[in-house]
């Protein structure tokens, strides 16, 4: 496991139940605080994201119009992709709704020592995080036309800006 998710993943082992790797890896939560561990640490470089999700055991390929994609080890509710120019990381759940996705996301940047987070809502009148560095987070629901919410899947997109 890589130095820098170390910790935070460490961190978040007082909300996630004491599971093994393999069984947390197909965990639809575990997986999510995997992809977005990866999309914060790697701060929008595609070669520390691949890494980040290859520590996780995450297998990394072409996407489709510029993406990179991701996919975890097991199971088939998550996934995550990155513009090849690194504007943007994004993690989806097709299982974990979107106020449940707000909360582990807010736990993870919490645990990874994320403060001054100030919110804010994008253009679709979505809640945007922004971190202290200027980095956005956007909470939306999965899918290929989100919506500010889902009560059924989620999508988390850290966009560089």
């Amino acid at each position: 496991m890589s130095p820098r998710i170390a910790p935070v993943l460490f961190g978040l082992g007082l909300v996630l139940a004491p599971v093994s790797g393999a069984a947390q890896d197909a965990d639809p939560v575990g997986q999510l605080v995997e992809g977005y561990v990866a999309c914060l640490l790697g701060e929008g470089d595609p070669d520390i994201v691949d890494a980040l999700f290859a520590d996780s055991g995450w297998t990394s390929g072409p996407g489709e119009d510029g993406l990179i994609s991701f996919a975890p080890g097991s199971g088939e509710a998550s996934f995550a992709y990155m513009a090849d120019d690194g504007s943007f990381c994004h993690v989806e759940s097709m299982v974990v709704d979107s106020a449940t996705a707000s909360e582990v996301l807010a736990t993870t940047l919490q645990s990874a020592g994320q403060t001054g987070i100030e919110y804010e809502k994008d253009d679709m009148g979505c809640t945007l995080l922004r971190l202290a560095d200027g980095r956005g987070i956007t909470i939306t629901s999965g899918g290929n036309d989100p919506n500010c919410g889902s009560d059924t899947d989620s999508g988390v997109r850290f966009a560089t800006e």
